[in-house]
């Protein structure tokens, strides 16, 4: 069980990226063949990349991936390293932090005032909740880089 929830991001996405790419797939030959017509599909994807988006974020924290950060804690000197990649987790964490706040109230009053999307008619609340569930995903992920970081060195 720890092991799925240790690569949960990749699971997600195996089965959120070819779902995508089917449902723009079948819609663009249908189109084309005028077979049915599909209105909700470009919907569809669209969400369904919002959410692939915020997930492939917290993947890429968890894999180090984020190159620009690894770019600037290079430059400090050695001794300073290990205070700049704490730094960096925790301007990480605050940002997801402030993230996760500010989307908390922008999914609640979407939760209030009952909006639907438009194509599909689902609560809008659903595709906007890929921005706190992502930045949270990252939030543990960045947790677990330094967890990792400061037990390895001491081993």
């Amino acid at each position: 069980m720890v092991r799925f929830f240790d690569r949960i991001e990749e699971y997600i996405l195996i089965i959120l990226f070819p779902l995508m790419t089917l449902i723009v797939f079948a819609a663009t030959v249908s189109r084309y063949l005028n077979l049915v017509s599909m209105p909700w599909s470009e919907e569809l994807a669209r969400y369904i990349m919002a959410w692939m988006a915020y997930i492939g974020a917290s993947l890429g924290v968890k894999r180090s991936a984020h190159l620009g950060v690894e770019v600037i804690v290079n430059l400090f000197p050695e001794r300073l390293k290990k205070f700049a990649g704490i730094l960096r987790v925790v301007i990480i964490l605050l940002f997801n932090v402030l993230v996760i706040m500010f989307s908390y109230k922008i999914i609640m009053h979407q939760i209030k005032i009952e909006q639907l999307s438009p194509a599909m008619g689902i609560p809008i609340w659903v595709a906007y909740l890929s921005v706190p569930v992502g930045s949270f995903m990252m939030c543990i992920r960045s947790i677990q880089i330094v967890i990792k970081q400061n037990t390895s060195k001491e081993e």
